[in-house]
């Protein structure tokens, strides 16, 4: 490796930098620790320090350093000192004191670097002990930027070693600066400087006092503060700043104007200067002074919120409503979750539409006018009857035509508004980007009469003219969404989000992710809806929702509440009784169900909630009692009736589970959990007849694709036992390859024993073996199918036929596997 990439820098002429590489390469080796590697970093820093001599003689290139720091270089052993690493630090804080007592050096992080990269304070004892020392200098005289105590903190690792400095110091004061070190805030050093010098520490000291005191809305304290510090300089803009800001709070806001104009005097590009006068001066309602002071903001930072906002409130205070109207507007289309611009804006048009002369009425531009006002108002069917009226004098223009069908839409009078929107795209042949306005309109219209594939024409139109057309691209997406074609409707969604993060994206594409079950990514979705509308009582029920299905227990529970709070309906309480069980408290969770069931004593679902809870918790008896509840409630219902049943069958009660089960068959025939447990019962009473019509009955009214692979294992239980040994191998083969290997593995060999396929038999144990040696049954046919193959008893020149130990049947039937309880029976 070279010395350059030992450094780790690039080759260079500049001491400084080398300096500073080798210092950062000790920080990282011990000398102790790993000698070799010190003495590495040691002689590239001597070697690069010699390079650099060449590199700044080079033609071309400028000689930096005079004849007596080339010959420090010469020998690049640290100057000695006086003896003993406390004159080093005595040295140090020396420096430090003159660096402090002068102004523009102590607030210059070069000048602190310097101090850093003497050679004298490198050694890791030496240094560890500067860095004691010098956090208490600091203590006492802590005024100094930001940029510089994170440079001296860097170099001496405070903040990482926090709790060693309680030891040597008041643990209130070292946290106090330790908050400089990091704090979010900081009071500028960068104007402190006048002509007369004066005591900088007393007033920086006021200074930050004054701000304290601002924060916490001490007047009486930041005035006293303020007072001092002014006496000192009274031009500091900081010191400025704070004066006005006290002065508004006190609400003089004539004093804090005459406090703002020094502030831009001093400094005349300033934006927050300029927004405080222009808030003072909107507040004494001298609206041209203000509205100067926002457009200047507005040339300073180019689409800021309070420009934009500042000119539209002036504007209106002037009585220029059309423009304050347009002002509002451009501010919304940057700043579209702006409540209080929404609120302002309609209020401006409610006010235009209400002062419109009957005048302007009759022409088409007054009309239009009007129209757009009575709609951004909300008085939709005040718009459509003034269209309707003009219409009967004249033929209405395209813009007319599609504020009419705008109208119409609002008023749920679809199909009148698609006709009006076709009239005006028709009219608007001849301008295709008035065009995509009708068409994204019309498309919205058809997806509200669900005529998904005529909207997505339309609105494949407008992509063509306006690709980054972020509403068409939502439409779109929601009307792929509204046909449950969730994937799809995501890339759409996921583009238009990426061009506008309108809080209806987000709640349509937190309404994909939901149905895909993909709740973590919904829950993002719906927070970012919640947050920018409180009151939107659906998001809040489904954020609860996904906390739920991930296993956020305690945060469901608060947006549950929240949804109930805003008046959601109480079924909410099933999901808060679900949430309460999985943090634990059973007995919450029933008082929660019941609270609903006396809310809603008709509805049949807080009983099947009520029967789960017991049902979890192992209590069968109390959970058969809710279900054959909510069974009365609603008898011609499927849940009630199929858990009644399941849990009879637990209870092992098979006569009283006849009766629902041959009710659940009759009802709903294309159900067939009812019909598998019937075939189970009837296998296990040996009604095999029975049994095997049962199965044909369940194959006629089940699709093949929909059927439980265990009707596989009973159709051969059943023709094992009716002796049809080859068709019983063919199911229980059958069986094998859907998964159930090891439920019909004994059967399959039974059946190849009885089929005297003996060799297929053996292979089918050995593999059966293989997979587990502890199945008794397996292990003894094993034993004699080997014991066969070892010894060929003959009778009369034939083989005497394998006996083989008979088999329980009822013990090894295993249950349905289609249609399993789930733990709850949300929604």
């Amino acid at each position: 490796m070279n010395i350059w990439a030992m450094l780790g820098i690039e080759p260079t002429s500049e001491v400084k930098t080398i300096k500073r590489a080798y210092a950062r390469k000790l920080k990282e080796c011990h000398p102790e620790e790993d000698p070799e590697n010190f003495q590495r970093i040691r002689r590239s820093y001597e070697s690069a320090l010699e390079e650099a001599k060449i590199l700044a003689v080079q033609p071309g290139a400028q000689m930096e350093l005079s004849e007596a720091e080339l010959e420090q270089l010469r020998s690049p052993e640290p100057a000695a000192a006086e003896p003993g690493p406390e004159s080093a630090v005595v040295q140090f804080i020396r420096r430090c004191d003159i660096l402090y007592a002068d102004i523009s050096r102590r607030i210059d992080p070069e000048e602190w670097q310097d101090l850093l990269d003497d050679e004298l304070f490198w050694p890791i004892d030496i240094r560890e002990r500067i860095g004691r020392e010098l956090f208490g200098y600091l203590l006492k005289h802590p005024f100094l930027p930001q940029q510089v105590l994170r440079l001296l903190d860097q170099h001496f690792e405070w903040t990482s070693r926090e709790r060693r400095l309680y030891d040597d110091y008041d643990q209130t004061e070292v946290a106090l600066l330790m908050e400089r070190f990091g704090s979010f805030w900081e009071l500028r050093y960068d104007k402190l400087t006048m002509d007369d010098p004066y005591d900088y520490d007393t007033f920086l000291k006021f200074r930050e006092q004054a701000h304290y005191a601002l924060v916490v809305n001490d007047l009486t304290l930041a005035e006293k503060a303020l007072k001092a510090a002014a006496v000192l300089n009274n031009r500091e803009p900081d010191c400025l700043r704070l004066i006005a800001l006290f002065y508004m709070r006190k609400q003089q806001y004539a004093s804090a104007v005459q406090v703002l104009d020094q502030w831009v005097r001093e400094e005349p590009d300033e934006p927050e200067a300029h927004l405080m006068r222009a808030e003072a001066l909107r507040q004494q309602q001298h609206w041209e002074a203000a509205l100067a002071d926002y457009e200047q903001l507005s040339e300073l930072l180019p689409g800021g919120i309070h420009a934009l906002s500042g000119v539209a409130v002036c504007l209106e205070g002037m009585g220029q409503l059309w423009e304050a109207k347009k002002a509002y507007e451009a501010l919304l289309a940057l700043y579209p979750e702006d409540l209080d611009a929404q609120v302002r804006l309609l209020m401006l048009n409610d006010a235009l539409a209400s002062g419109f002369s009957g005048e302007n009425r009759e022409e088409i531009a007054g009309v239009l006018t009007l129209a757009e006002l009575y709609l951004d108002t909300g008085r939709t069917l005040e718009c459509a009857e003034l269209l309707l009226e003009m219409e009967s004098r004249q033929e209405l223009p395209a813009d007319l035509n599609f504020l009419l069908g705008k109208a119409l839409g609002k008023l749920e009078r679809y199909a009148e508004s698609e006709q009006r929107l076709s009239r005006a795209e028709a009219q608007a042949e001849a301008e295709p980007f008035k065009q995509a306005d009708i068409l994204k309109l019309r498309g919205l219209i058809r997806i509200a009469l669900r005529r998904f594939e005529d909207a997505r024409a339309d609105l494949r139109r407008v992509l063509l003219l306006q690709p980054a057309d972020a509403e068409a691209l939502y439409r779109f997406g929601e009307s792929l969404r509204m046909e449950e074609r969730y994937e799809e409707a995501l890339q759409l969604l996921n583009h238009a989000l990426e061009l506008s993060s309108n809080w209806y994206y987000h709640s349509a594409r937190g309404d994909c992710f939901y149905s895909l079950h993909r709740y973590p990514e919904a829950l993002l979705d719906y927070l970012r809806v919640i947050q920018y509308d409180r009151g939107l009582t659906e998001a809040w029920f489904r954020a609860g929702y996904c906390f739920l299905r991930i296993g956020d227990h305690a945060h469901a529970l608060e947006y549950f509440g929240e949804a109930m709070n805003r008046g959601f309906p109480e079924i909410v309480l099933l999901l808060i009784a679900e949430a309460q069980y999985k943090q634990g408290s059973l007995e919450e969770a029933l008082h929660t169900v019941e609270r609903y069931n006396h809310i809603r004593p008709d509805d049949y679902y807080g009983r099947i909630v009520e029967g789960d809870l017991y049902r979890l918790h192992g209590q069968i008896e109390e959970a058969l009692e809710r279900y054959q509840k909510a069974m009365q409630l609603a008898p011609d219902e499927y849940l009630p009736l199929r858990l009644s049943a399941a849990m009879l069958l637990r209870l092992e009660r098979l006569e009283q589970a006849c009766a629902p089960l041959e009710q659940l068959i009759e009802r709903y025939p294309d159900k067939g959990w009812a019909q598998l447990q019937r075939i189970r019962l009837l296998i296990g009473q040996e009604k095999l007849t029975e049994a095997e019509s049962a199965i044909v009955h369940y194959t006629e009214c089940i699709p093949s694709k929909e059927q439980d692979p265990v009707v596989l294992l009973y159709g051969g239980y059943i023709l094992f036992h009716m002796e049809q040994y080859l068709q019983a191998a063919e199911f229980f083969e059958a069986a094998c390859k859907v998964g159930l290997k090891r439920e019909c593995e004994e059967y399959l060999i039974r059946c190849y024993v009885a089929l005297g396929r003996y060799d297929q038999a053996r292979a089918a144990t050995a593999d059966a073996l293989a997979a587990d040696s502890t199945r008794p049954a397996l292990v003894e046919i094993g034993r004699i199918l080997d014991q066969y193959a070892n010894r060929r008893w003959k009778w009369l020149g034939r083989s005497k036929p394998i006996e083989l130990p008979d088999i329980q049947v009822l013990s090894s039937l295993p249950e349905p596997c289609s249609e399993q309880l789930p733990d709850f029976h949300g929604f």
